[in-house]
C-alpha cells in the first residue's frame, strides 16, 4: 500500500512529487479512488515550480472531478469539516505550468478507461514484451549441441559398416548426424568414432538416445544391441 507523510508538510509533497516523476496515477494506469483519497487529503494545489508532478497530477486529477461533477454549485457549509477535506468543493488555483497537462486530459473519466496515449504507452509496453519473449523463443530453438563420440563393436568380425547403418537409421526431429571414421583402439580392433548434432530444445536428453536406441538396454541395464558394445561421448559443446 502507497503512504505519504502529511501531505500540509513539505516532506509530504516532495514525497508525493517524487512518487509521481514515473507515474500518471497513485496506483494502477487510471484515475482511482487511491487518486481520490490523496487528493481530498491536500488543502491546496501544489507549487508546480517547487513539486511539478505533484502539480501535473493534481490540475490532472481536479480536471477529472470537474468533468464528473460539471455543474457550477452553489456553496454549502459544513460543520466540523477540516481545512483538507472540504478543499476539492473549494474553488482551487493551480500554477499555469500544469494547465496543458489538465487539458489534455480532460476527456478522461475519472473512473473511466485511460487516455489515448496511456493506451498507446500500454500497448508499446505489452509489443515490446512480446517481442523479447519471442526472440528468446526463436533464440532458444536455435540452441544446438555439437557431440563426438566413441562408438565401440563388441569384437573385431562386427561388420563396422552395418553397425553405422544401424545407428544412421536412428531419427528424431533435431538430430543430425554427421561425419563418421574408423578408429583404431585396443589389439588393432576398430571403433567407429561419429558426430552429431542436436536441437537442445528437442532433444532434451542425448544419453537417452543412447541407452534406449545405440545400446538397448534392458530393464537390467543390461545391453542387447548385436553390435555396439559401448559408447563414449568425447565431447559435448553448444554451437
Amino acid at each position: 500500500m502507497v503512504s505519504f507523510a502529511d501531505l500540509s508538510s513539505a516532506k509530504g509533497l516532495k514525497e508525493l512529487d517524487n512518487y509521481l516523476l514515473t507515474r500518471s496515477y497513485i496506483t494502477g494506469y487510471q484515475a482511482s479512488r487511491d487518486d481520490l483519497a490523496v487528493f481530498g487529503a491536500m488543502a491546496s494545489a501544489p507549487s508546480a515550480k517547487e513539486y511539478a508532478h505533484a502539480a501535473r497530477w493534481y490540475a490532472h486529477v481536479k480536471a477529472l472531478l470537474g468533468e464528473s461533477f460539471p455543474g457550477e454549485g452553489k456553496g454549502v457549509g459544513l460543520a466540523g469539516a477540516s481545512s483538507a477535506s472540504a478543499a476539492p468543493a473549494a474553488t482551487m488555483e493551480v500554477d499555469s505550468d500544469s494547465d496543458s497537462d489538465s487539458d489534455s486530459d480532460s476527456d478522461l473519466d475519472l473512473f473511466g478507461e485511460m487516455t489515448e496515449e496511456e493506451k498507446a504507452a500500454a500497448e508499446k509496453k505489452k509489443a515490446v514484451i512480446a517481442a523479447a519473449k519471442k526472440r528468446a523463443a526463436e533464440k532458444e530453438k536455435k540452441c544446438k549441441s555439437l557431440i563426438i563420440m566413441d562408438i565401440k563393436p563388441w569384437d573385431d568380425e562386427t561388420d563396422l559398416d552395418v553397425m553405422e547403418k544401424t545407428v544412421r537409421d536412428i531419427t528424431y526431429d533435431g538430430l543430425l548426424w554427421g561425419q563418421c571414421k574408423r578408429v583404431t583402439f585396443a589389439f588393432g580392433m576398430k571403433k567407429l568414432q561419429m558426430t552429431a548434432v542436436i536441437e537442445d530444445t528437442k532433444i532434451p536428453s542425448f544419453d537417452e538416445i543412447i541407452e534406449k536406441d545405440i545400446l538397448l538396454l534392458d530393464d537390467d541395464e543390461e545391453v542387447q544391441s548385436d553390435f555396439v558394445q559401448s559408447v563414449d561421448i568425447l565431447s559435448f559443446n553448444k554451437l
